[in-house]
C-alpha cells in the first residue's frame, strides 16, 4: 500500500469493485486492464457483474500478487480487485449546463480529495444533475476520489471551466442562478428561495469561493448554527446540508 503522504497524489488504478463497476457502467474513463488477486471472491455479485462489463468492453483482465497491489493501492478495502484507468471524460460546460437538470454544483478550493470525494457522493445522493469542477481539482487521484464518493465521481456529466467569468455566462445563458455558499452578506440557507435551475457553489475550509464567484453570485447562502461556533464545517458537510435543501425546496415547490 502507498506511503500516507502519497495519498493525494495522482493515481491511475481505480481500487475495488464498487469502484471499478462505477467507471465501466458510466464509460468515464478508458480502462487499460484490470487485475484480481488469487484471493478475491470471484462469486461476488460486483466482481461477477464486473467481470462480464469487462468481456463486453474488450478489457483485459489478470491475475496478479499482492506485492503490486501494496505498491499502487492507497487503502485496505479494494478487495482484490484493482484497475487501470485513464482521464476522466468530460464534456463542455455548455453541456453539462443543458444536461444537469437545474441542479449543477462547484466544488471550490476543496484541498483534500476524500473531502473531495465525500462532497460528490453528497451531492449524487441530493439529486444533482451536473458536476463542474475548477482547473485544480482531484480528478487525478482516482484511487482515492472514486472510493471515497462511492463510485458517484463517475456518474456526473461533467465538466473543468477555464475562466470563471466565461462560467458565469455559461450558467445564466442556461437559465441558472448563481448560489455561493459564504458568510458574508448571505441569506439563512433555510429561507433562501433555492428553486431550480441552480448553480450551487461550495468551497473548501481554507481556501473557500474565488472572489469572481462571489462578486457575482445572484444569491448567497450561508449555514445557520444551532450554537456559537467559531469554525467552519468541513466542505463535505456542507455540501451535503446546502444539497439536501435544494432537494427539500424544490420537492415541497
Amino acid at each position: 500500500m502507498r506511503k500516507e503522504s502519497e495519498k493525494q497524489g495522482a493515481s491511475s488504478w481505480a481500487e475495488g469493485a464498487i469502484s471499478i463497476l462505477s467507471v465501466l457502467e458510466n464509460r468515464s474513463r478508458p480502462v487499460d486492464r484490470i487485475l484480481l488477486l488469487p484471493e478475491a471472491k470471484r462469486e461476488e455479485k460486483n466482481i461477477l457483474r464486473l467481470l462480464k462489463l469487462a468481456k463486453a468492453q474488450s478489457i483485459p483482465v489478470f491475475m496478479s500478487d499482492r506485492e503490486f497491489f501494496d505498491r499502487v493501492t492507497t487503502g485496505h478495502t479494494h478487495g482484490g480487485v484493482i484497475a487501470c484507468v485513464g482521464d476522466r471524460a468530460m464534456l463542455s460546460p455548455d453541456e453539462v449546463f443543458q444536461r444537469g437538470d437545474g441542479f449543477v454544483f462547484l466544488l471550490c478550493g476543496v484541498e483534500d480529495p476524500f473531502n473531495f470525494g465525500a462532497s460528490i457522493r453528497s451531492f449524487y445522493a441530493a439529486g444533482a444533475g451536473g458536476m463542474i469542477l475548477s482547473p485544480r481539482n482531484w480528478m487525478s487521484a482516482a484511487g482515492v476520489v472514486i472510493r471515497s464518493s462511492a463510485g458517484t465521481s463517475e456518474a456526473f456529466p461533467c465538466a473543468v471551466y477555464d475562466d470563471p467569468n466565461d462560467l458565469i455566462r455559461s450558467a445564466r445563458n442556461a437559465g441558472y442562478r448563481v448560489v455561493c455558499a459564504s458568510e458574508e452578506g448571505a441569506t439563512d440557507l433555510f429561507r433562501a428561495d433555492l428553486t431550480k435551475p441552480v448553480f450551487l457553489i461550495v468551497g473548501g475550509e481554507k481556501r473557500g469561493i474565488s472572489k469572481e464567484f462571489l462578486q457575482n453570485a445572484d444569491l448567497k447562502i450561508r449555514i445557520p448554527y444551532g450554537r456559537r461556533f467559531a469554525g467552519s464545517l468541513t466542505a463535505s458537510s456542507a455540501a451535503g446540508i446546502c444539497a439536501f435543501e435544494v432537494l427539500r425546496v424544490n420537492r415541497e415547490g
